[in-house]
Parts: C-alpha cells; structure tokens; sequence
C-alpha cells in the first residue's frame, strides 16, 4: 500500500470514528431528554442530522447504541477502582477505600443522563442486558467485599458476613446516588458526599454506646 493510499485509509477511518461519536453524542441528548423508552431511532437520526441509513451503517438497532454508550461508562467505573494495598509508603486502608468511593461518584456525576438510566430504566431491558448489569455489580462488590476481608485481617472491621455487607455497601451507594442525579440536590459537594457515603457505612447511625 502506497502512502495516498495509506492516508486515504486513515481518514476513512478517522470519519467513522467522528460519526461513530456524532451519533453517540446525539443518543446521549435524546436519551437525556425522553428517556430511553421513549425514545426511538427516529429521534435519534433527527439529533444527528444523519440519514436513517447512516446510523443502521453504524448501529443495528437504538438498544446497540445504548449497549455502547453504558460499556463505555461502565469501562470508566472500572478503570477508576484501585485494589487497596499494605505496601509500605501506601496509603491507610481508609484513605484507599475513600479514594475509590470519590472516584466512582464522579464518574457517576459526569454521566449523569446515563447513570440516571442505568439505575432507574436498565433494569428489565432483557436477560442478556439484566446478565451484564448483574456481572458488573458482582464486579463492583467484589472489590468492596476485598476490602473488607483485608479490613479484618487488619482489625479494622467487625467479624461480618462481608459478601453481604458489600452488597449494602453497593446498595447504598446506588439509592444515594439515583436520588441525589434526579433530584438535584446538591447541598453536598462531590468530597462532602463521598465522606458521609463512607461515614455512613463504617459506623452506622448509632452513637457508640460505650462499654
């Protein structure tokens, strides 16, 4: 391949993937603003300014392109979340456990649309769509429930059942998370959140009684 064919391919390349986003982009508004339900690919193209033709050039169907749009919210999740460490010069176990919880409400708050139809609409979409949602939670709780297992070891959690305190600690985190995008309360910065998130889930409600 000669190099003008070598660049012609580039840009090829390069357009799609600017249209690829173009029509990502314009899922996102539609999304946002109907929710995903009522929403149709005809709203979709319209947002675009594209051809019905061009998207199903891209997309086989409005499910593929939400498909997307959470794999790619989901890999950021992911890529935030940092296994706690005892290595020396590491930070305390605490301090870890915060930075993750920070990190995961940020991601959550720049996608706020998305998230908003990941907790409340997601679910039920279909077996194959509820399997993903299931797999990436059981990811998530695995890394909290790691946490606590080397928090025992360390004597800084209580002997519990971590497998299901993982799942409160999640649970929580979801349920604070849906109300705070849908009702934009925002008395609580980003830092503030993320500490009473965590406050909440090492010591509970409860006044320490004392002996």
């Amino acid at each position: 391949m000669d190099e003008a064919q070598d660049g012609r391919k580039q840009r090829a390349t390069q357009r799609r993937s600017e249209r690829r986003l173009q029509i990502l982009d314009a899922c996102r508004k539609v999304f946002s603003l109907k929710g995903y339900h009522a929403s149709s690919v005809a709203d979709v193209i319209t947002a675009a300014n594209i051809a019905r033709g061009t998207f199903y050039l891209y997309f086989p169907s409005k499910r593929a392109v939400f498909d997307a749009l959470l794999e790619e919210m989901f890999g950021q999740i992911a890529g935030t979340l940092r296994r706690i460490s005892t290595a020396r010069g590491s930070d305390s176990v605490l301090e870890q456990m915060y930075g993750n919880v920070r990190r995961i409400v940020d991601v959550l708050e720049e996608n706020r649309d998305l998230t908003i139809i990941l907790l409340r609409e997601a679910v039920g979409l279909d077996a194959d769509f509820d399997h993903k949602l299931n797999t990436f939670y059981e990811r998530l709780s695995g890394v909290i429930e790691g946490a606590l297992r080397l928090g025992q070891s360390m004597g800084l959690v209580r002997p519990c059942d971590t497998r299901l305190v993982a799942y409160c600690v999640l649970g929580s985190l979801k349920e604070v998370m849906l109300r705070r995008l849908t009702s934009g309360d925002q008395s609580l910065d980003r830092d503030g959140l993320a500490q009473e998130i965590m406050d909440y889930n090492l010591r509970g409600v409860f006044i320490d009684p004392g002996p």
